[in-house]
Parts: structure tokens; C-alpha cells; sequence
């Protein structure tokens, strides 16, 4: 499954190519699999993610306006959050929530 979107800001690649949209794909585990192979810290995923979802390789990712870097980044960051929750905060750690007073009207 593929998306269209359009840079609000377009931009010229490192090879010279005028760049004003990119199809993004859905990420697979392959592309999870690489970003943990790069590094084992969870926040140095997100170029590597970025550039399996958009196509471009990391110099032409650095290239991109800030703005239409943080659109599309919070498209995946839903996804990489659920992966990257530690065990217990996604299953729970039996801890409770605060305490709330309740009217008993």
C-alpha cells in the first residue's frame, strides 16, 4: 500500500533531482529490522525508517524542509511508539492510577 505526498516545500536530491512528492509505503519488519541492526537506541530509528518509507536515502532526507520532515515523521511515529514501549507499559506494570474523588450524588 502506497501514499502520495506532496512537499509543501519541494527540494533538489543529491543527484540533482527536483523532488516535489514522494510515494510512502507502509514499513515492514525488514525495515524495523535494519533500523535496530544500525543502532540499539530507539531514537537514532527514525532516519533509517524514514528513508525505507520514503524512498530517499539519508543525504537527500537531510535536505528536506524541517516542516515536511516532522509531517511525515509523525506518520510512523504511532507505529515505532508500539514497537519501541517497554513490556510492562504496553501490558501493563500493575501499578494504579491516581486516586479520584468521586460525589456520591
Amino acid at each position: 500500500m502506497t501514499q502520495k505526498y506532496t512537499l509543501q516545500f519541494p527540494f533538489t536530491s543529491a543527484a540533482g533531482e527536483h523532488i516535489d512528492a514522494l510515494m510512502l509505503r507502509r514499513l515492514k519488519v525488514k525495515d524495523m529490522r535494519t533500523a535496530r541492526r544500525t543502532s540499539d537506541k530507539p531514537e537514532e530509528w527514525d532516519e533509517p525508517l524514514m528513508a525505507a518509507m520514503t524512498g530517499l536515502v539519508p543525504e537527500d532526507l537531510a535536505e528536506m524542509d524541517l516542516l515536511d520532515y516532522q509531517a511525515l515523521q509523525k506518520r510512523f511515529q504511532s507505529m515505532l511508539n508500539v514497537v519501541t514501549e517497554p513490556a510492562a507499559a504496553m501490558a501493563g506494570d500493575g501499578a494504579t492510577g491516581e486516586m479520584v474523588s468521586l460525589s456520591a450524588q
